[in-house]
């Protein structure tokens, strides 16, 4: 929070700010775009009723306007009318100071609010109302003559309050973290199982991995009440089963006989549709069909089953019902994927490595977790820092110079779209940013691979390196939480896909975004949201594309570049090749927003928001197609001289490589993010058809259409972004 300037006094009693009336009326005539027009007699009235706030400056002479704030109060909210500054007074907090005040004023009023009506184009404006906690509550049309998008903010103040407030959080514009409650999965188990869990049975180490899964939360496991009539049937007179016994463990649902008679013979169709149309079922099979019966009834995930009747039923079960039918071994497929050491230079400290864990390496996990506070239970359950294996967890340790300095963990889970993992980092240790950057960057990749996922990281207390990047990455979280939480949608967003796409969004977080594609306006438009508590939001699409990285709203009209890079650039600054290397990643990789050093004139290419897509030239034996697409976050000029490590280290270049991009002393770096990587280049030919891609053409950056850039989109993806 910035100091407000001592030498302000704020007045509000009508006795001090009547002799500054004829001022404030003067600077309030003095920009009625902004501020809009008010008679000069009201002003007075709005004094009379203390509705008026000057600051002023104490000096030897007296004392000088510096601003002034007008409000209207009708309780038990309030709204702000205008706010203006003097120019020789900006810069100094003053109309901070004048807001801070209303706030203290309205509070000790029992006042619950404040309102704000912005301009949506004034940008200075609205960026001080949202740095003051003025959150968007409704976006409205202004008048006719100006025809200006009127954006209303709110502001809750803290008062005891009859009605529940909006719930809105900067921290958390999504409101993923007040409501979250991950949706664990909920199978019924068959019997033939829970016999697999015998040592001699053949399937042991597949229902092992499923009891060890569901420790680690990523399912829950059930019993219907027919395997315990089941194994009552079938028990040998005078001889105990234990079975029965072990049965008892799980919570058990009976199957509701009401609907059994319509049930039972819908699912003889599918599962045993031969023996149900002979009539001669038998009684394991009705026993079959009651566990399916059961879970439909109870709407539960599904059922685990190894009889091979039932799994070859399965899809017709989940198209009808809606239920899955798996294997215990299903759980194992679902999460397949080989894992290898990978290298990443750091510049200036030590590369890093970041490797799956083994047995080998318990030990030092679990002496970096104990250093930071975490309970020993905690270490062995939560973070399976010990006595666990590669099937029913993901667990990565991130070294330098053989020092542990940082450890990933997620379960792994049927259901892909929710990932809860666990992170620590020793921030005592040299490059401890770029250890985070490396595991927040492998942990966003991983979980957007399912397209939509809800990624909720958890950390020790106290890790301020883990917070702070992973906001910048889209994170969000209340501040009394060691977790925070992410949508990562990943790819792009198109007319033709938006609706499949924001049904991915629903159905990963119960976010709600307009069934409708907006026209795209500026890159501060704003989107409104329902957020799973029920309340509406609004936020810039910019700030929207950032939460849901790596994403990007392909709007029409939205303005796009396409702009050239060569083989031995591109593979390191987009490390888009299919191919795993055995050389270490460029430093570049560690960042998600990246930076592209052209000549200076291209400058007037790259504005705030364009999208960026990048052409690899046939130079060096390149594709000569365009290979992903990105978005500007901002660019700016810089001399060589002035280059700095903060202007190279998220690029491929160095000091001595700048020359090979031109012979310009002056550099245009601009920082992108968001990169997303073509499912199939478009080649040059494309291009040419295009009207885009013409050999001169390519050799700098040059704008593109919206109808080019929706048709290389379209040959770009896999589902033509539909």
């Amino acid at each position: 929070m910035i100091a407000e300037d001592r030498f302000i006094q704020i007045l509000h009693r009508y006795i001090d700010v009547e002799p500054f009336l004829a001022t404030v009326s003067q600077a309030a005539d003095s920009d009625k775009h902004a501020l809009g027009f008010l008679p000069s007699g009201m002003l007075k009235d709005f004094a009379d009723k203390e509705q008026l706030i000057v600051a002023v400056e104490r000096n030897n002479d007296g004392s000088s306007y510096a601003g002034h704030l007008l409000f209207e109060a009708r309780h038990p909210k309030g709204r702000v009318l205008q706010v203006f500054v003097a120019p020789a007074f900006r810069k100094r907090q003053v109309a901070a100071s004048l807001l801070n005040h209303l706030k203290r004023y309205l509070t000790e009023h029992a006042f619950i609010s404040i309102y704000a009506r912005v301009a949506e184009d004034l940008i200075e404006a609205n960026r001080f109302w949202e740095n003051q906690g003025f959150y968007i509550q409704r976006v409205t049309r202004g008048g006719e003559t100006k025809n200006r998008t009127i954006f209303v903010r709110s502001h809750e103040l803290d008062t005891p309050q009859l009605f529940a407030s909006s719930g809105f959080n900067a921290d958390d514009p999504l409101g993923l973290n007040s409501t979250y409650t991950p949706e664990i999965p909920l199978f019924l188990l068959d019997l033939n199982v829970l016999f697999d869990l015998g040592p001699r049975r053949h399937r042991n180490e597949e229902v092992l991995d499923l009891f060890k899964m569901e420790r680690a939360g990523s399912c829950r496991l059930a019993l219907s009440t027919e395997i315990t009539a089941e194994l009552t049937r079938t028990a040998s007179v005078g001889v105990t089963d234990p079975m029965q016994c072990y049965a008892r463990i799980f919570p058990a649902f009976p199957p509701i006989e009401k609907e059994w008679d319509v049930l039972a013979p819908e699912l003889a169709s599918i599962v045993f549709p031969e023996r149900h149309q002979a009539g001669t079922l038998r009684s394991n099979d009705v026993s079959d069909l009651r566990h399916l019966a059961t879970a439909i009834q109870h709407r539960l995930s599904g059922l685990i089953t190894n009889d091979h009747s039932i799994l070859g039923a399965a899809a017709k079960l989940l198209e009808k019902y809606g239920i899955q039918v798996v294997s215990p071994r299903a759980f194992k497929d679902f999460n397949g994927r080989e894992s290898t050491a990978e290298f990443f230079e750091t510049g200036a400290s030590a590369p890093l490595v970041i490797a799956p864990i083994t047995r080998a390496d318990e030990g030092e996990i679990h002496k970096l977790l104990s250093q930071l506070g975490v309970p020993n239970a905690a270490v062995v359950t939560e973070w399976a820092g010990v006595d666990s294996n590669g099937r029913v967890c993901y667990r990565y340790g991130v070294w330098s110079e053989d020092v542990l300095t940082g450890y990933l963990m997620w379960p792994k889970a049927m259901n892909q779209n929710d990932v809860v993992a666990h992170m620590a980092v020793d921030e005592k240790q040299p490059g401890a940013s770029d250890v985070v950057r490396l595991m927040l960057g492998y942990l966003i990749e991983q979980g957007s691979a399912a397209k939509t996922s809800q990624i909720r990281l958890v950390f020790p207390s106290e890790q301020a390196q883990i917070r702070e990047i992973a906001s910048m990455l889209g994170f969000g979280g209340l501040k009394d939480q060691t977790s925070l939480t992410k949508l990562a949608l990943g790819g792009v967003i198109t007319a033709s896909n938006w609706a499949q796409r924001m049904d991915d969004i629903f159905l990963a977080s119960r976010v709600r975004i307009p069934d409708v594609p907006p026209i795209y306006r500026n890159v501060d438009q704003q989107i409104r949201l329902v957020r799973p508590d029920g309340n509406v939001g609004h936020i810039s699409l910019m700030a929207l594309e950032k939460l849901l990285s790596p994403a990007l709203f392909c709007l029409s009209g939205r303005p796009a570049v396409v702009t050239p890079v060569r083989r031995v650039f591109a593979e390191h600054l987009l490390a888009h090749s299919p191919q795993k290397s055995l050389l270490p990643h460029a430093r570049a990789k560690l960042y998600k927003e990246r930076h592209y050093l052209s000549n200076a004139n291209t400058l007037k290419r790259f504005k705030r928001g364009n999208l960026i897509l990048f052409y690899e030239s046939e130079r060096d034996r390149g594709q000569g197609a365009i290979v992903a697409i990105a978005r500007v976050k901002h660019a700016y000029l810089k001399s060589m001289e002035a280059m700095e490590n903060a202007d190279l280290d998220p690029s491929v270049l160095d000091l001595a490589g700048l020359e090979a991009i031109g012979r310009s002393t002056v550099k245009t770096i601009a920082a992108f993010d968001n990169i997303v990587y073509f499912d199939h280049p478009v080649p040059r030919s494309t291009l040419l058809r295009l009207g885009c891609g013409s050999p001169n053409d390519l050799l700098t950056t040059r704008a593109i259409d919206d109808t080019q850039l929706q048709e290389i989109l379209q040959e770009g993806f896999a589902d033509g972004t539909s």
